[in-house]
Order: C-alpha cells, then structure tokens, then sequence
C-alpha cells in the first residue's frame, strides 16, 4: 500500500527528506507546506533540482489536512518556535494523521515529555495517531548507533556520541552566531549555553541512552569552548573574522557517581585547521558522527556521509567538495525518518522513540533491469 505523505520543510533537513520521499517506492508525495510568501505556489521539485512533481506547495494548513494524508513530515525550523511547531504537529495528530519529525526536541525522550509539550500525549490519543521524533543531532546517529554500539560492550564506564563537523556551507547565520557562538569574540556567552539550550536538545539524547543502560542520571554537566584563525573565513553565513570563535567544542556530560556515563560532545568548524587540538574526522570526510564506548573493553564507531561524485542525473557535481559533504550529510537525519514512515504509520496511537519503531530499511534499492 502506498502512503500519503505531506511534507514541511526546505531547509537542509527538509530538503534531503523531501528527496528521500520521492525516492521511496511506497510514499506519496501529495501536499507541501511553506511559509515564506515567495515559496509559495511553486513546484516542490524545484527545491531540489528535481522534475516537477504535480504537486505545488501552499501555506495553508487546512489546505493540507483535507487531503488526508496517512503521515506529516514536518522538519521545519523550530529554533525561537519550539512551542508553535509542536503545535503544527499535534493539529494533524489530533486529525488522525501520523507524523515523523526532526523538529520537536522535547519529544526526545517520550516517558517524561516538558509539560509544555506534552499535549502531544493527547492529540495522540484523540486522532489515534503516532508520532516520531528521531533524535537529536542527527538523531539515528547520535541514538540508534550508540544503542547498537552498546549491544556489543561488555563493562561500560561512558558512551561518548560525537558530532565533529564541517558547518561552513551552513547559511542560518543567527543561529551559527548567536545560538552557537561562530565568529564572536573570546568570552561570548550563546544562547546555547546562557539559554539552557544545550541541555534543551541534547537531554532527551541521554536520557534515551542512559535508561537503555539502566542507568540513573544524578546530575548534569555542561562544557563549552572556542578557538579561532589568524585570518578572516567566508562561509555560508557570512564572514568570520581573525580572532573570533571559527571552530566550537562543546558537552553535556550526564552525571553518576558524580562521573560522566553518557556523554554529547560537538566540535564543529567552520574554518578548516581551526582546534587542531580537538576531535576531527577520522577521514577522508569533512563531516562525522563517532561513537565512544570507554569501558572493558574500549571501542569507536564513526560514520561517514560521503558527497555524491555525481549529481541524479549523472552529471559531475562542480564547486565545493565540502559544500556537497555538507549537504549530503543532511541524509542521516532525513532518512531514518522517511524510512520509518511506513512502521509509524503501522503503530499503535502515541508519541514513539527510537527503540519503538523496529530497524526500518530503505525500500529505495537499484536494481538490474
């Protein structure tokens, strides 16, 4: 049976889920929200570089709803939202539609949900709907290959999940400046940090991995520091300058026994060379999620996006290698979400977690003709 898919979302996330849709074989792409009035009316191909599709995008939401579509997936910005996109959320769950977000951070952890959240519960139960929020950062990378990881430790002492990344293609500059502190001066204090963000997005993730383990979380701990170049850098958002933060490292250490047991730590760049001193790539790529199992005995997992040597129509891809790896890394959020599409939708009605859903695989597969 094929599902009927609407689709919110043309940033990064949004882009490479809404490629990923039109890729599966039992998705539909039949609606597509926008909110920007230019966006509005166009053919949902063109926001990424594909045919058209027959399906053009509206801002009305009612619009959507009354094409009863089996599922939302719904990877719109929610950064200074977080409240109005569960909200769009719960509309089509209260409606009967299931949905698959990466958007709704504080449904990371579905036994304690933020109270101001939680009516995700009962929107839930009234349309007999599923909700699936994937995870933090990217979600299957940070959650699911450390829960996999695990399965072959022995004595665990901590489990580290790592982004180390290339942002320099990243192009949402308040975010890049003021929520995680690229191109500011030493001792800048971000939103990440002074706002509780940091533990906003990323508790969910330890939570979800410490009640794996069976392990109770007794306090919290956060770390947070820069580096920088002795040159100015262009990047996506725009200009960083000589001096000010090109590369950030940052933890939120889960605490028991007054040690970290699970751990989320970043060090991302958006100058290449920055912190030579931190965590990169084992390589070739610019672009890495590891995880570490210290413990007995002590191993590391990382897994790689590589950039398409070739665009979908076979032409070679041109410009920025680390622009392409960049964007492409945008799939390890994206598709464990589309993939699971067809298991929400199966579900029983409630808020699910990345241990509710099975080991969905792709259905995209090349075959010989």
């Amino acid at each position: 049976m094929v599902l009927r898919v609407v689709h919110s979302g043309t940033g990064l996330i949004g882009r490479a889920t809404l490629d990923g849709i039109l890729n599966h074989p039992e998705l539909e792409l039949v609606g597509m929200y926008v909110q920007s009035p230019e966006k509005i009316g166009k053919d949902a191909g063109t926001f990424i570089g594909r045919e058209a599709t027959g399906v053009r995008t509206t801002n009305n939401w009612d619009e959507l709803l009354d094409l009863a579509p089996d599922c939302l997936s719904y990877q719109s910005n929610s950064i200074a939202r977080e409240l109005d996109a569960a909200n769009d959320v719960c509309r089509f769950l209260e409606s009967g539609v299931n949905a698959v977000t990466a958007s709704v951070f504080a449904w990371g952890y579905p036994p304690d949900v933020p109270a101001e959240f939680a009516h995700v519960h009962e929107a839930c139960a009234r349309g007999n709907s599923s909700a699936f929020f994937s995870g933090s950062d990217p979600g299957w990378a940070t959650t699911d290959l450390a829960i996999a990881a695990l399965r072959m430790a022995d004595e665990v002492e901590c489990v580290r999940v790592c982004e180390l990344g290339y942002w320099g293609g990243y192009e949402a500059e308040y975010v890049c400046r003021e929520y995680f502190g690229f191109g500011q001066k030493p001792g800048f204090e971000p939103v990440l940090v002074k706002g509780g963000f940091l533990r906003q997005m990323w508790e969910p993730t330890l939570r979800e991995l410490c009640d794996a383990m069976g392990v109770d979380i007794e306090d919290w701990n956060t770390v947070y520091e820069t580096d920088s170049l002795d040159h100015d850098i262009e990047t996506g958002f725009g200009t960083v300058h000589a001096g000010t933060a090109s590369v950030v490292r940052f933890e939120l250490q889960a605490l028991n026994g007054g040690r970290p047991v699970a751990v989320v730590e970043h060090v991302d760049r958006v100058g290449m060379g920055s912190g030579p001193q931190w965590k990169g790539p084992f390589g070739p790529e610019v672009f890495a999620f590891r995880i570490e199992v210290e413990g007995n005995p002590s191993f590391t997992l990382e897994h790689q996006v590589s950039a398409p040597s070739a665009a979908s129509d076979g032409t070679a891809r041109t410009g920025n290698s680390r622009h392409f790896a960049f964007i492409t890394a945008g799939k390890s959020t994206a598709m464990p979400l589309v993939n699971a599409i067809p298991a929400v939708c199966a579900a029983g009605p409630g808020l699910l977690g990345p241990r509710d859903v099975g080991h969905p695989v792709s259905r995209n597969v090349r075959r010989a003709h």
